[in-house]
């Protein structure tokens, strides 16, 4: 259930020195991180400088969520020197160097007792003068909040840590002032976000700063981008009824045009006039109950195909009232063990009838493969037999099909997987994720697979690694890196456009939803060598909650499933059902970034005006890597400014090509188009790219 108990307060005191609350001027301070950017920044433009040290404490007890009522001796003194009684032991305060400003901290990686435990994170904050400042939080699960023993946030809630989950002002008194914030954790993510905002303009500037040089959700709160967006692409929501929580695990349109929806509650959902201009016309009706977690379902003619944590379940109506009436099991043959990350997505199937299914990993602390076939994608013949095919996936959350027959899944962040990202599916493929090796001798791929993992550190590019570990690690790479934050936090399920100009000027191309994001993103893919590889493009903003599932309507429109339980999400619903609709006006966007033998070539939807796309300052182009390693989710490693030396524009105006010299494999190129005009003199919608390269092409002379 969720749950949420939620006071804020702002700190009254004797602040009435002259200018302020007044707005300061920007002064954006360029670092190699985004901490260091923050601090500097603030620092710069005349606000507290939040440069630490930070220092942490725990964990304490937070069994049915004593903790978050209980008051800690943290909250009661400050003494750095100080042990206390804690959760298994005494506990003391410890130097927190990782901790980071405008990032999501992971308490996971300081205990080892990382279930039902509370946290308290403190700093010294200097201010020059008095000043009011918002901080931006996000915490898994509940928090409060301290400034100067005065308690001014507390939210009692089980939610994944998001930025600006809560926005608290607050003020700071001329000289030092203490920070003291503590985290109680149910179970499963333990962590934190704070970043400390600027006022008005300087806030607005800063922001579209950081998410430019470093990726960020600033943009989900750039109104004119939003309404760029809005002229081509409407959202529509459809209305749920009070009574039905419509979480959504799985979206699928039966041939008579009744959409179902099942919900994470374990409900199936028939949807009449899904697509209805005049949203009265929707109805709801129940289809089916007691199921448990639906994340993902598929329709065949008159039969429902749903898979449930422990198995794939075919629904029947059989008498024609719209009620299943018939629940069969099809395949139980992969382990539950109870952990609650051990998630399944699904079905997708192939043309001779197979299902496939893609199994999470567990969380819960032992070993993340706990029970068979956990990280691995298996294969289900229309008979029930279940045959494991390819190894590594951590939270594989959507599986489908291309149009040519190709199957492909998305990852999520975290141990083993630097960011988010998209893999093709063949039989045999490892794609990284160590915890599934353990069943790796019972596959029908014994042979190929690795027994144990590799070293961790390794980078993605071959280059020098973490702790002098050098080389590219022996794993299938992904077809797309979706950069963190820059594209989205969450990956969900890809589906491709196969309206045939319905859905505007992507016919064919992939579109990906991100659940903390609540947006949706788009995907050009080519091959390379024999082998999948291209580039990402945000899409679409400003839906009210995480994007978890996809589905095109008849109409040509795209329904949108969301949910944010357990996992947080932007957008202030904690669930919901949206279309969005081709508005007829074509966006001028990049619609393709391909990979030529000397850089990339770009096409658009509309001609470009040539006298500034033909300049090279027009553009800029930077790369990066990824460590391979255990440690939950990467930095994007070794970021640099690549050299374009030549521009060339096609007759058409609708080609560009870039001359990039020494591309490199196992990187991602981050392209930034903030010159180009329409020949209207219109700016692109979204002027950036990120394209995955994995293999180079060869020459042909």
């Amino acid at each position: 259930m969720y749950r949420e108990k939620f006071t804020s307060l702002m700190i009254v005191g004797l602040l009435t020195v002259s200018g302020y609350g007044q707005e300061r001027q920007l002064k954006y301070v360029r670092k190699p991180t985004r901490h260091e950017t923050i601090v500097a920044t603030l620092r710069a433009s005349g606000y507290p400088a939040f440069d630490g040290p930070w220092y942490f404490i725990g964990p304490f007890d937070n069994v049915d969520g004593v903790g978050f009522r209980r008051a800690y001796p943290p909250e009661r003194e400050i003494n750095l020197k100080k042990q206390y009684p804690g959760k298994n032991g005494p506990v003391r305060w410890h130097k927190y160097d990782q901790f980071r400003l405008g990032k999501i901290n992971h308490f996971t990686s300081l205990f080892d007792d990382k279930e039902y435990g509370c946290v308290y994170v403190y700093t010294e904050i200097m201010a020059k003068e008095p000043t009011a400042m918002t901080l931006s939080m996000g915490s898994d699960d509940s928090i409060v909040v301290w400034i100067n023993g005065q308690e001014v946030h507390r939210n009692e809630v089980h939610r994944a840590a998001a930025p600006d989950q809560d926005q608290v002002r607050v003020s700071f008194q001329a000289g030092r002032n203490r920070l003291l914030i503590k985290v109680c954790n149910d179970d499963g993510l333990w962590s934190l976000y704070l970043r400390p905002k600027m006022e008005g303009r300087a806030e607005a500037q800063f922001a579209r700063r950081l998410g430019r040089d470093f990726g960020g959700v600033s943009a989900q709160l750039n109104q004119s981008l939003l309404a760029a967006e809005e002229k081509h692409y409407r959202i529509v929501t459809i209305p749920i009824p009070p009574e039905i929580v419509l979480e959504v695990g799985g979206l699928a349109f039966r041939p008579d045009g009744k959409l179902l929806c099942c919900t994470r509650r374990g409900d199936v959902w028939l949807i009449d006039n899904a697509t209805a201009d005049d949203p009265s016309r929707v109805r709801f009706h129940l289809f089916a109950s007691g199921l448990h977690e639906p994340l993902g379902l598929h329709v065949d003619g008159d039969d429902v195909y749903v898979v449930q944590r422990p198995e794939l379940t075919r629904l029947r109506d059989t008498d024609d009232d719209d009620v299943a009436d018939v629940f069969e099991t099809i395949c139980d043959a992969w382990g539950v063990s109870g952990d609650y990350h051990e998630f399944a997505f699904g079905p997708a199937r192939d043309r001779q009838g197979n299902f496939y299914v893609t199994l999470n990993v567990g969380f819960a602390g032992g070993h993340q493969s706990k029970v068979p076939w956990r990280g691995w994608c298996v294969r289900i013949s229309p008979e029930g037999r279940m045959t494991p095919i390819a190894a590594g996936l951590r939270s594989p959350n959507g599986i489908n099909f291309s149009p040519q027959g190709d199957l492909f899944y998305c990852d999520n962040q975290g141990e083993w997987v630097a960011t988010c990202k998209m893999h093709h599916i063949r039989p045999g493929d490892y794609y990284g994720h160590q915890a599934s090796l353990r069943w790796a001798a019972d596959s029908p791929f014994a042979s190929r697979l690795p027994r144990e993992g590799h070293p961790s550190g390794m980078r993605y590019d071959g280059g020098p690694g973490r702790n002098g570990v050098s080389g590219m690690p022996p794993l299938d790479p992904p077809c797309i890196w979706f950069p963190y934050d820059r594209m989205g936090k969450s990956a969900s399920e890809p589906v491709w456009d196969t309206t045939q100009g319905k859905f505007g000027p992507f016919a064919g191309q992939c579109f990906v939803g991100d659940q903390t994001n609540s947006s949706i993103m788009r995907v050009y893919l080519e091959k390379v060598g024999g082998k999948y590889q291209g580039a990402c493009f945000p899409f679409r903003l400003g839906f009210e909650c995480g994007v978890n599932r996809l589905a095109f309507a008849p109409d040509g429109s795209l329904l949108v499933g969301m949910t944010n339980r357990g996992w947080g999400s932007l957008g202030g619903k904690p669930y919901g059902l949206q279309r969005l609709v081709y508005t007829g006006r074509p966006p001028f966007e990049v619609y393709s970034m391909s990979l030529t033998e000397t850089g990339f070539e770009l096409t658009f939807t509309e001609p470009v005006d040539r006298t500034t796309a033909a300049r090279v300052q027009s553009y800029s182009i930077q790369s990066h890597t990824y460590y391979y390693w255990p440690t939950y989710g990467s930095p994007e490693v070794d970021r640099r400014n690549e050299v374009i030396e030549r521009v060339s524009v096609s007759a058409d105006g609708k080609r560009v090509q870039l001359t990039v010299p020494r591309l490199v494999r196992g990187r991602v190129y981050s392209l930034f188009l903030d010159g180009v005009r329409s020949q209207a003199g219109l700016p692109l919608v979204h002027g950036e790219a990120y394209y995955t390269l994995n293999q180079l092409r060869q020459s042909r002379r």
